[in-house]
């Protein structure tokens, strides 16, 4: 059976709903950039456990760190804050400069090189390996960013874009965020997902299924683009990496019951 059919083939986005829906996105982190970091300055429970599921890097030298959609750098923190690991150079990426600033890490990570770029638009325009310059990492990960990409094939591209990006042996660490798996989170998805639609004049034909459009802070006219990942999907992604790749760990963390992330973390082989 051909997985890689099936999963992209399912509902396909269209290239013009995929552009639309992320620079949707891109002018939410543009405009909430402050409000949006003030929410997001603790640590993920799901982090210590992706440590955990990877001993041969903390049992190794300075590791060097790619983190795709870094944010306000809160995983580069928590590296060096909680965790003791020193990264030997750390690429931090993101479109959104005031968020990455907004995170003051100057004092927390010494070898800490911006990269501006946006990311999922270099993807949708096939050009992410070419403009996403950094070598090649003992660590690569995209916390809270697979959910802002748009279309199942592009998420696959970009899944095979960070185990290039990583070391032979090295890691790729990934959150899915699965945010129907809270009944309140789900009914505020349904409701700003039709609202959105109503108001941006997107018809509900043009989305993948599992597609939503989530508010912030009750905000008018406020929107980012999100995809809830299903376990179903995330087993077809796995599988479509083929040999390449070895499957550490897979599990479900964060939110009070523990299931508001589903992390995976591959080693390229």
């Amino acid at each position: 059976m051909d997985t890689s059919s099936h999963i992209t083939h399912a509902q396909s986005i269209s290239a013009s709903t995929a552009e639309r829906l992320t620079c949707i996105t891109s002018e939410f982190y543009a405009q909430q950039a402050q409000s949006f970091s003030a929410t997001r300055q603790t640590p993920w429970q799901g982090w210590r456990q992706c440590l955990d599921a990877m001993p041969q890097l903390l049992a190794g030298e300075k590791p060097s760190v790619l983190d795709i959609g870094c944010g306000n750098l809160r995983f580069a923190r928590f590296l060096c804050d909680e965790a003791g690991i020193v990264p030997e150079k750390y690429f931090a990426v993101d479109n959104c400069k005031p968020l990455v600033e907004s995170g003051n890490t100057d004092a927390h990570v010494y070898e800490l090189a911006f990269i501006e770029l946006d990311v999922i638009k270099s993807l949708l325009d096939n050009m992410l390996s070419s403009e996403l310059t950094v070598p090649a990492c003992d660590l690569v990960v995209a916390f809270g960013f697979l959910h802002h990409v748009p279309g199942a094939q592009k998420r696959i591209q970009l899944l095979r874009t960070l185990l290039e990006k990583a070391k032979p042996g090295g890691y790729v660490c990934v959150s899915f965020w699965q945010f129907m798996n809270s009944q309140k989170l789900a009914a505020k998805a349904q409701e700003t997902t039709a609202q959105g639609l109503r108001e941006l004049g997107i018809d509900a034909s043009e989305l993948e299924e599992h597609d939503y459009l989530i508010g912030w802070q009750d905000k008018a006219n406020t929107w980012r683009y999100c995809h809830h990942f299903s376990q179903e999907e995330l087993d077809e992604l796995l599988a479509i990496l083929g040999s390449d790749v070895h499957v550490c760990a897979q599990f479900s963390a964060d939110g009070k019951d523990n299931n508001l992330n589903r992390y995976v973390i591959l080693q390229r082989v």
